[in-house]
């Protein structure tokens, strides 16, 4: 790996994160610099899902920012959006103004993705690798909460409390009633009470906290102590115990208006309004779990961006032995045996898939990415087979849509990997499939150039007997020919029909007829 800086720009419902960071050839990276703005791009929606015209502005103004940072330092940006925009009905609105003014591909990730990201930036701030930690990662509109261990992620939940959600949803007056503190208690503690069975079960080593509420509560904490307290100071594996967290939820509760919440020491004023949800959350997850302290960690999404970014730079067949590596592999293959369904055949077509992939890159063009997403589709492609036979297609896209186990590819990444898998029979994809059109022209073309490699490997097993032990893909007289190696003694021409008749798209993407050879 060369030299090279990179950006990560994290889109959270009440902040919005920017750090720069310089690659060094072994994969390490030191911080050039880092930006935060108070965007609130998730107030005032409440239960409509939406976001206001005002946040949507405030949002690409910040973002302008943050690019023309970046460029200053020729850092290559990648952009993650969180619970705002993934659960926002007009998210379309501002990602398009992003893409279209900016130039910005933002991804918008599942609560697991984000859990996972966040992990990873914790594990390069604080020496807790081979430790089993509980990460708490209080947001705006979500808190993610994990259990992992050596880059092993055990437990994963996305809740849908946040400081901004909660908020609005119970603290719209001033001052704060306390029936309103007692109805949110009762809320938070109805959301994470399922899971505090198979928390205790995992028995973590250490807590770690991360985001802005956590750290305003322990900017908060350490004033109470009696420290001095600077905005500048690092508060980077600073801990503190549940009586602490108490002291602190008192006191909010004795400031039970905004004007006096922006006057108690160590509170920054721009949290004032939200911190009250944001630590109810907090002290129902210590005293749900049993908890009796937590370490702040300052690293968290972003620099997790940055860590994976980085690892989708590394080449496959490297020697690495990082135990982080491998992960989008992991989750297809963990995917894939919840429902092992025709398992000889799914390993054949992803086989034949991946050799036509890699004899014809001269013709598709496609890079090392869309080989993982060939993979990944070509492995769940029957997935659906567990619900229905006839329409497994159908519900195969369905799973693979829907599935929090598919860690590591973000909401455009798996819409591209359902689709493909959705496209390996039947129907090609057409105008009328409205999941299809909604996605860029990029996107779409991607879909056919893999769904039509998935077609042809898929037919080529159609008997499911593993007839074709190999095939090879090479121009002839500009006609592609597919030659197939056949098992010996058994008749292939099934097979070569069935592949045949799904060679339309392929031949229609491509603009290259095909043929087909046998030879034992």
């Amino acid at each position: 790996m060369s030299e090279k800086n990179l950006a990560a720009i994290d889109l959270g419902t009440n902040s919005f994160h920017l750090i720069i960071v310089k690659v060094h050839p072994d994969g390490s990276f030191e911080s050039l610099g880092k930006e935060k703005e108070t965007v609130r791009l998730g107030l005032g929606s409440g239960s409509s899902d939406v976001i206001t015209p005002d946040a949507i502005e405030r949002g690409i103004k910040c973002l302008k920012r943050f690019k023309a940072l970046a460029e200053i330092q020729n850092a290559e940006i990648r952009a993650v959006a969180t619970s705002a925009l993934r659960e926002a009905k007009n998210r379309n609105v501002f990602l398009d103004r992003a893409k279209n003014e900016l130039g910005l591909n933002i991804e918008v990730v599942s609560g697991f993705e984000e859990a996972r990201l966040i992990y990873f930036g914790i594990l390069q701030g604080l020496p807790v690798f081979d430790k089993k930690i509980l990460m708490i990662d209080i947001g705006g509109g979500s808190t993610e909460i994990l259990v992992g261990k050596e880059g092993q992620i055990e437990f994963a939940q996305s809740l849908k409390i946040g400081a901004i959600r909660l908020t609005d949803k119970f603290f719209n007056g001033d001052p704060n009633e306390d029936k309103d503190i007692e109805q949110c208690k009762l809320h938070v503690e109805g959301m994470i009470s399922p899971y505090k069975r198979e928390i205790e079960k995992l028995n973590p080593e250490i807590i770690i906290g991360s985001s802005g509420t956590i750290q305003a509560l322990a900017s908060m904490i350490l004033a109470e102590r009696g420290e001095e307290f600077e905005e500048s100071r690092s508060l980077n594996n600073i801990s503190f115990t549940y009586e602490e967290l108490k002291k602190s939820r008192n006191v909010l509760n004795q400031a039970n208006t905004l004007k006096k919440r922006t006057k108690v020491p160590g509170l920054d004023v721009k949290r004032a309004d939200i911190i009250v949800a944001g630590s109810i959350i907090l002290e129902q997850i210590f005293k749900t779990f049993s908890l009796k302290s937590l370490h702040i960690s300052e690293y968290a999404l972003r620099e997790g961006i940055i860590y994976d970014s980085i690892k989708k730079t590394v080449e496959p067949n490297s020697n690495s032995t990082n135990p982080l590596d491998n992960i989008r592999i992991k989750a297809v293959n963990a995917l894939f045996n919840t429902f092992p369904y025709e398992a000889e055949h799914v390993r054949k077509v992803t086989e034949l898939s991946l050799k036509i992939f890699d004899d014809l890159k001269s013709v598709h063009g496609c890079s090392q990415v869309e080989r993982e997403y060939l993979e990944a589709a070509s492995m769940l492609h029957e997935i659906g087979m567990g619900i229905s036979h006839s329409s497994h297609h159908k519900h195969s896209y369905y799973i693979i849509r829907n599935s929090e186990l598919m860690v590591g590819f973000n909401f455009e990444e798996i819409e591209i990997i359902a689709l493909t898998s959705r496209y390996h029979r039947k129907s090609t994809p057409k105008a009328k499939h409205l999941e299809y059109v909604k996605l860029d022209p990029i996107s779409q073309l991607t879909i056919k150039k893999l769904s039509a490699i998935l077609r042809i490997a898929d037919g080529l097993d159609r008997s499911h007997q593993g007839i074709a032990e190999n095939i090879e893909a090479e121009f002839q007289n500009d006609v592609i020919l597919f030659k197939v190696k056949v098992k010996k003694e058994i008749d292939p021409h099934i097979d070569i029909w069935s592949a045949q008749q799904k060679k339309d798209l392929f031949e229609e993407i491509f603009a290259k007829k095909i043929a087909f050879v046998t030879y034992t």
